[in-house]
């Protein structure tokens, strides 16, 4: 009953993992291509891809254990 309560985030986290990740990579190829320093925008778009990196990577996780 709780895995089903669950498929549903899970989803969404899914969908938001992979927004984060191609729009952060687009903003950064944008920014690098604007300007050569690495300022803490440039580091907080890596952090936010990261994250999306993480988000991905648990929802496949989660799915080959179930």
């Amino acid at each position: 009953m709780e895995e089903e309560n669950r498929s549903p985030r899970k989803n969404w986290d899914f969908m938001i993992g992979i927004a984060l990740v191609l729009f952060g990579s687009f903003r950064l190829y944008q920014r690098l291509q604007a300007e050569t320093e690495w300022d803490y925008r440039a580091i907080l778009t890596i952090l936010f891809i990261g994250y999306g990196g993480f988000l991905i990577y648990r929802h496949f996780q989660s799915t080959d254990n179930n």
